[in-house]
């Protein structure tokens, strides 16, 4: 192996590729990076058997080959280069590294012990652009379930069952709250033919750790990322790279039933103003419940947010809504909530309440898309 390459391109590679390596003592080799040619580029891999991330880096190609090397000494060792060209040979099992006064040797081990990534052979089912599914993930990421007693909401459900409707939907839950989020794709960016010949799957389950890993590595532009889907696989192609992870196994809950239809409250509030509330109430929040109260006040048009602790003190701070319907109360976990309000990205929202036993709903005043849906605290 002998080539050159740019340090910023090089350096951006592997702020993708190397975020998802753990150090693991079982299979010491991934720890490591593979760099490989690749048809006039060069290639580096990286897998931690349940996720693997691929990027090629424009390359004068000298010399073809391939190694591994430990990822966090590479890394850091480029991080720490100047921003001009990167000289790289490899004799025998030594990488050999250039760049303007810098020169360093790093022990390699063998490519070929190294796993193999998964390939997905098939042509998109959709393509959308990066901002927009980046933004979806962030908006139901909080809402996906931390306990490993349910695999099947541990992920992101990807319902694609309104592909014929140019629509996906991401969905998550914990079994306390939900989100919903329903994206519209243009009619020439979706392949349902790839879809049938993955077997006409309905939705699949995205692991969390592969959504966090999305989130960090997809670009806030316009850049369409394509989205290709087997049996057990999903593979996500974006600029220079691409990610394959395994789909989780299990079937979704119903999760349609528990949103309710009617309601007998609805406030509009200002976003900013409610969240602040919130995140005031948060403070004075006992640690043993965690818990705030929401009290709407229909003839004021005022909403009450409100918390105390018996080791700390109390706070209350009213908020200005537009509020059909009737006065109501319920209490509800404060992280949730905040998570809720969090996820709206417009100026108003909507909080649609029952009781306080019932599934209270958030939704942007002005972006139906948008679904949040959380359980009341019983006092």
């Amino acid at each position: 192996m002998k080539l050159i390459c740019t340090q910023e391109n090089l350096n951006k590679a592997l702020g993708v590729v190397g975020k998802i390596i753990n150090k693991n003592a079982t299979l010491p080799i991934l720890n490591n990076i593979l760099l490989k040619t690749d048809k006039g580029r060069l290639k580096l891999s990286s897998t931690n058997l349940e996720l693997g991330i691929n990027y090629w880096v424009g390359s004068k190609i000298e010399e073809e080959g391939e190694i591994t090397v430990p990822t966090r000494l590479f890394a850091n060792f480029i991080s720490s280069l100047p921003n001009s060209n990167v000289e790289i040979k490899l004799k025998e099992d030594v990488l050999n590294i250039k760049c303007d006064k810098y020169k360093t040797n790093i022990k390699g081990l063998s490519a070929k012990e190294y796993p193999l990534i998964p390939k997905i052979e098939a042509e998109p089912v959709f393509k959308i652009n990066n901002s927009d599914f980046k933004q979806a993930l962030i908006q139901v990421l909080p809402a996906v379930s931390s306990s490993e007693s349910r695999i099947e909401i541990t992920g992101v459900l990807l319902d694609l069952s309104k592909l014929d409707q140019n629509k996906i939907i991401l969905v998550a839950t914990d079994s306390y709250r939900l989100a919903e989020k329903a994206l519209t794709l243009k009619k020439e960016n979706i392949n349902k033919e790839a879809l049938n010949l993955a077997g006409d799957i309905s939705s699949v389950i995205i692991p969390k750790n592969a959504v966090q890993e999305l989130i960090r590595d997809l670009d806030d532009n316009e850049n369409l990322l394509e989205v290709i889907i087997s049996e057990n696989q999903i593979l996500f192609k974006f600029n220079n790279a691409n990610m394959i992870s395994r789909l989780l196994e299990g079937k979704y809950p119903d999760y349609k039933q528990i949103i309710p239809d009617k309601f007998e409250t609805e406030a509009v509030v200002n976003v900013d103003e409610i969240a602040n509330a919130i995140r005031v109430a948060g403070l004075f929040v006992s640690a043993s419940s965690n818990n705030i109260r929401l009290k709407v006040y229909s003839n004021s048009n005022i909403l009450e947010v409100s918390s105390e602790a018996s080791e700390i003190g109390n706070n209350n701070t009213k908020v200005a809504a537009e509020i059909k319907g009737n006065d109501l109360e319920a209490m509800y976990n404060h992280r949730y909530l905040s998570d809720g309000f969090g996820g709206i990205d417009k100026e108003k929202a909507i909080l649609k309440i029952n009781s306080e036993k019932l599934p209270t709903v958030l939704t942007s005043a002005t972006d139906k898309d948008l679904i949040y849906v959380i359980m009341p605290v019983r006092a």
